[in-house]
């Protein structure tokens, strides 16, 4: 613990921690910075509430002797992320606060590397009075940047993975990436902070890449460069390894290894030797007493290797820390701070699994699928996540192709994969479930059988989790020329045609299986789509804007009178559904609405407008808006034709007035709704958020929910900007 503390003691308090001077204003000042936007997978909300469990956490177990917002170095909050990342019974006992974690804390490391990390004012600190040893930092503003002809000078004289000499050409699209990547990357760093080659240690560089990892887009960026700015970020690394004089000197065994992360290399040299005795007894010790990884920077760690590993050779061990440690990262993988030593049984086993798998035909293994269907084992074997799984499978397998989310025999884009494996599977089947496809498809997550199914016009929705693929549909040549010929009668006398309208004849006998729907579907992607569109069960010409509304609308206009019941039946013979709004609407676009389930044309109804608006103007008593329920009574209101309700009153606002609009959430039956003066430039979301604003309800979901319904504002007490309309209304009440 005091090692830990000491590393968390800042330079000079006043001028490192700038204003966050305490816990509780480091904890406000990252709520603020989460707040601005940038927190995504999380909300706020829950990334607090996660790393406050954890703070609590680490201090009861002793992890820690001090709270989280006590960490003010971006340095030591990483030791004690990685500490904390390494503690498997919290990943076994509470594994979503352990989820959020892994994101909330790399959120706080972001927080604090541009809080203060970016004053980049490194300063030579050595604490005597506590026993540490001296912190060298290198002062480095008075140094030049290292240019990108540096890095490709000495990294052509050095082997790459495959143990020939780096490509001049291909060096040079790295260094190309990383000058031109990061301005891409969605991250709140200013842009000079974005220069990679103003990183002079392998710290600071990572401090950068874990930043541009945490990125949304940061996949997106790297895979439209072929991976050349990962690969580019890993080269400079190597560089950086090499070439900063703080760094450990590396241990040769007699076979040069090499050791893969995050797709750099690290060549060992002859520089130390070491005994095959000594070699032996700390591998042991490593695989039997190290199963949950080897911190090589905790002392504590390296001094507990040295008592085991003297225990099996019953002497000293004659190597210095720096040795050991690089001795150790030279015989496994380095994961989230730690050296996990993987056995070569384990190693096995996964390439058996991965060769059986692809002898019956596979060519692609998903990381995600492999790792959840062998978690159990694979953690035991101290492959602890998914991430690590890509590490050793990189590391160890280089006979298979890789990319970001697949390894196999393959190196292909993931929707030709996904439509390749399924294809493969389906066999002589008419319909599949997904369910039965994901049991086929072993190593391919269920949801991305889902997504691919339901975004490929190939296969064919047939009944809720079941398709076909379109090669199973059996329709006869002489039926797809008699369809499209019905098709372009009626389309050249309506307009449009409806694909419910469609003789099927034998074609829904030959094929008994599937739904109305997947026929429907079928056919037009068989018979139909190369010269038509297609919105819901309406076919048109590509290019003509008509779809359900538009030709309800149109049907409207040949009525004197109509029920809501008979539009709406109208609808569902047209499209073979049924979607209230889109009559509704017709209804008042076209017609006068004169009760819940009655319209009739406008011929019917006469409207003294100069009249009507001065009653209105009444209600209004000088407001701009009020709501259309708050019209009680209609006794001002010159005789129409009809008897006033609220639903003419709805009708003569949406389309009759000159002085007034008529503005709601959505087309309903329950008069919800505002009348608005028509010069008023108040959109209906502003027009709730002040109306909240002006009443004396709590500024709290549901009762805000509550008083809009009642109100008349909204007809069901749901709203998905409800957060969005309370701060608006805040802000009102606070002007």
């Amino acid at each position: 613990m005091a090692e830990l503390d000491l590393m968390n003691v800042a330079v000079n308090p006043a001028d490192e921690q700038v204003s966050l001077a305490s816990i509780s204003n480091m904890r406000e000042a990252f709520e603020n910075w989460i707040n601005d936007g940038n927190t995504e997978k999380y909300s706020p909300e829950v990334v607090l509430s996660c790393l406050d469990r954890i703070s609590e956490y680490a201090v009861r177990k002793k992890i820690s002797s001090i709270s989280i917002w006590g960490y003010t170095q971006f340095s030591a909050f990483q030791t004690m992320y990685n500490r904390l990342l390494g503690v498997k019974l919290l990943r076994v006992t509470d594994r979503n606060t352990y989820k959020v974690f892994v994101v909330g804390g790399q959120l706080y490391l972001r927080f604090l590397k541009e809080k203060l990390v970016a004053h980049k004012k490194d300063v030579a600190t050595v604490t005597e009075d506590k026993g540490a040893e001296p912190a060298i930092v290198t002062e480095h503003s008075t140094q030049k940047d290292i240019t990108p002809d540096d890095v490709v000078a000495w990294l052509v004289t050095q082997p790459n993975a495959n143990g020939t000499l780096y490509l001049e050409n291909v060096v040079r699209q790295y260094m190309r990436a990383l000058r031109t990547a990061p301005a891409k990357l969605e991250i709140s760093v200013a842009g000079n902070d974005r220069n990679v080659f103003t990183c002079r240690t392998p710290d600071e560089l990572n401090v950068n890449w874990d930043i541009f990892k945490a990125a949304p887009n940061y996949n997106q960026v790297n895979s439209s460069m072929s991976g050349m700015f990962s690969a580019g970020m890993g080269c400079y690394l190597r560089y950086l390894e090499y070439h900063d004089v703080t760094s450990v000197v590396p241990i040769v065994e007699t076979e040069d290894r090499k050791l893969v992360t995050d797709n750099r290399q690290i060549s060992f040299v002859n520089a130390v030797s070491i005994d095959n005795d000594t070699s032996a007894a700390i591998n042991q010790v490593l695989a039997e007493k190290f199963t949950n990884g080897f911190r090589y920077s905790n002392g504590i760690e390296i001094g507990r290797l040295r008592r085991f590993t003297k225990e099996r050779l019953g002497k000293e061990v004659m190597l210095d820390d720096n040795d050991i440690v690089s001795y150790v990262r030279a015989q496994g993988t380095e994961f989230a701070g730690k050296i996990y030593v993987i056995s070569k049984d384990t190693k096995e086993h996964i390439y058996q699994l991965a060769k059986d798998y692809f002898r019956c035909g596979a060519a692609a293994i998903f990381y995600a699928e492999f790792y959840a269907r062998h978690e159990s084992w694979l953690f035991e074997a101290s492959i602890v996540s998914e991430e690590m799984l890509i590490e050793v499978l990189r590391a160890d397998f280089r006979n298979f192709s890789f990319t970001q989310t697949f390894f196999g025999q393959i190196n292909d884009s993931v929707y030709n994969v996904l439509q390749n494996e399924i294809l493969r599977v389906w066999g002589d089947d008419i319909l599949l479930t997904y369910e039965i496809l994901a049991e086929r498809l072993t190593y391919i997550p269920q949801f991305r059988i889902e997504q691919h199914l339901g975004q490929t016009n190939d296969f064919i929705w047939n009944a809720k989790g079941e398709f076909t693929h379109i090669s199973k549909v059996d329709i006869a040549e002489h039926e797809k020329r008699e369809i499209a010929h019905y098709i372009e009668s009626e389309i050249r006398i309506h307009g449009y045609a409806s694909i419910s309208d469609v003789s099927l004849g034998e074609i829904f006998d030959r094929n008994y299986e599937l739904s109305i729907t997947a026929i429907h579907n079928a056919v037009y992607f068989i018979c139909l789509a190369d010269k038509y569109a297609k919105n819901g069960k309406i076919i048109t010409r590509k290019g003509d804007n008509i779809d359900a509304l538009h030709i309800i609308k149109e049907h409207c206009k040949t009525l004197d009178r109509c029920t809501l019941d008979n539009l709406l039946n109208f609808e569902r013979d047209l499209t073979g559904e049924c979607h209230r709004w889109i009559p509704m609407q017709a209804g008042y676009d076209v017609l006068v609405r004169t009760d819940e389930n009655a319209y009739v044309a406008e011929r019917y109804i006469h409207f003294d407008k100069a009249a009507i608006d001065m009653a209105i103007e009444y209600f209004l008593q000088g407001g701009e808006y009020i709501p259309l329920q708050s019209v009680t009574t209609f006794a001002m209101l010159p005789h129409c034709g009809q008897a006033w309700n609220l639903f003419i009153l709805e009708s003569y606002c949406r389309r009759f007035s000159d002085n007034f609009r008529f503005e709601c959430l959505s087309v309903n039956s329950k008069n919800a709704g505002a009348i608005v003066r028509k010069k008023s430039r108040l959109s209906y979301a502003d027009i709730m958020a002040d109306a909240v604003a002006k009443s004396d309800v709590s500024l709290v979901a549901q009762p805000v929910l509550n008083f809009l319904v009642e109100n008349g504002y909204i007809s069901v007490r749901r709203y998905t900007k409800v957060t969005e309309l309370i701060n608006q209304a805040k802000a009102i009440r606070n002007k």
